[in-house]
């Protein structure tokens, strides 16, 4: 025992001396040498930086795979519901279309009554009468339908927008549908129409396309001979419409030979292009609707 522990008081020294004992050791020839205090060492500065790092790398990739999974869900639910939407789209317009009916307007060209088919197509849009309600989705009255292409709300690319209403009176269609009439070849009547617009009541069926066409498939020139040849007065409307319209053209000494009407292409043909990734996991997408009213 050292000299100086020998002054100490006894419960004080045999304290110090046992402190001694556990701290120290003598080596083989008798030296004493210092043994390190393993169960009273803690944590050094870089094991305490090194975890963190650790800590703040797992925390960021659990972060971030949190963010992956849930932009997935949400475009998942996204795609899910564009392709409803124009599931529904699709539909509306193959209903539409299948009931379209041949209506001639009664308009008057150089004094005389004539009688125009209500039907325009461009391969910017198509405007016709249906007697199928995009409203009430069901067959109801007589609808004077717009399919035209125009800006997308979004901001980008095109969009697919659709005005549909009762079919107005003759004179309103004077007015709001028809630009003119002139005389065409073989005394047909040629109608020029008014652009298609959208207004308060359009709605927006597709958007974000890159491009929207149609397409029109007619019969050939030898063909609507014959057939005009067979059966020179068509029937307007069918029904009890259609009657009521041929009673008053006979009062009117109207001359069909002197008007002859024409007719409803054999079909419509819809075509769309997405600016990525659209309907059936396609970036185009095509669909013909065959016109009954035209066979």
């Amino acid at each position: 025992m050292p000299m100086y522990l020998s002054f100490l008081p006894g419960p004080i020294s045999s304290i110090l001396n046992e402190r001694n004992r556990r701290t120290m050791k003598t080596s083989g020839n008798g030296s004493v040498t210092a043994c390190s205090r393993q169960s009273n060492r803690g944590f050094t500065l870089m094991e305490v930086l090194v975890s963190i790092t650790l800590m703040g790398f797992l925390t960021v990739a659990i972060h971030y795979g949190y963010r992956i999974g849930l932009d997935s869900w949400s475009r998942a639910e996204k795609s899910m519901e564009r392709n409803r939407r124009v599931e529904f789209v699709l539909d509306l317009i193959s209903r539409q279309l299948a009931s379209m009916t041949p209506y001639y307007s009664r308009q008057t060209l150089n004094g005389a009554p004539v009688d125009v088919l209500l039907f325009h197509g461009t391969d910017q849009g198509v405007r016709f009468v249906s007697t199928f309600s995009a409203e009430s989705r069901n067959a109801g009255g007589v609808r004077l339908v717009e399919y035209f292409v125009g800006d997308s709300p979004e901001g980008e690319g095109k969009a697919l927008l659709l005005n549909d209403r009762p079919l107005p009176p003759d004179e309103v269609l004077g007015q709001t549908v028809f630009a003119g009439l002139s005389n065409g070849e073989g005394n047909t009547v040629i109608a020029e129409f008014q652009s298609f617009s959208a207004n308060s009541e359009t709605t927006v069926l597709i958007d974000g396309l890159a491009t929207v066409s149609f397409l029109f498939p007619r019969r050939e020139a030898k063909e609507q001979a014959a057939t005009a040849a067979v059966d020179p007065g068509e029937e307007v409307l069918p029904g009890r419409l259609g009657v009521l319209m041929q009673v008053v053209r006979e009062s009117e000494g109207i001359n069909p030979s002197l008007n002859k009407k024409e007719r409803l292409p054999l079909g419509v043909e819809v075509k769309l292009q997405w600016m990525d990734t659209g309907f059936f996991q396609a970036s185009e997408f095509a669909m013909a609707v065959p016109v009954q009213a035209s066979f």
